[in-house]
């Protein structure tokens, strides 16, 4: 396991706004626990990537102590952006299983800006598989014009899905009902 330094950043270039790489991106789909080995990889090829990670809370079993480590949002996926060779590099580094296109560039970088601004305002997040629901936009908060899909889970606020369909996965948010409304 990485000590929490050891991570590698969520974006490189660091501070790089993933509208800058609109159209060169890709998904690779990763061979199992090799997210952030590959991300090193692609630090030292000098690749632009976005691998959303949020640090998790444990308690040890063995003597109860707090215990954090930073998980990958989307295990077995990152995202990738980069040339006509992109496919090639990222197939030598033997950590990637193949390479899924991505068909509609824009919707898929305002997906992950919503993930991205959910991670950086430490909004608490979880993961889900993609939930049918009503949907709603974000009026108020740091999410202000996301949009995503509402399950109400039977306790104060509501579980705001934001849906990145591309990984099959959804970034679960707590937000209170009036920062939503019906679309």
């Amino acid at each position: 396991m990485l000590r929490l330094s050891d991570n590698p950043p969520g974006r490189w270039p660091l501070d790089r706004p993933l509208l800058d790489d609109l159209g060169h991106w890709c998904v690779a789909r990763v061979k199992p626990r090799q997210e952030k080995a590959l991300a090193h990889d692609l630090v030292r090829l000098g690749m632009a990537y976005y691998l959303p990670m949020m640090t998790k809370r444990t308690v040890r079993r063995d003597n109860g102590k707090p215990r954090k480590s930073v998980v990958v949002l989307f295990p077995g996926y990152i995202s990738v952006a980069g040339n006509g060779e992109l496919r090639s590099e990222l197939m030598k580094t033997g950590r990637t299983a193949g390479v899924i296109a991505v068909a509609d560039q824009e919707r898929f970088v305002s997906e992950l800006g919503g993930v991205q601004r959910a991670l950086d305002s430490n909004l608490a997040a979880d993961t889900h598989p993609l939930m049918a629901g009503q949907r709603v936009r974000i009026v108020a908060g740091p999410l202000l014009g996301q949009e995503g899909v509402v399950e109400n889970c039977g306790r104060p606020g509501r579980r705001v899905y934001i849906n990145v369909e591309m990984f099959n996965r959804s970034v679960a948010v707590t937000v209170s009902p009036e920062e939503v409304v019906a679309i």
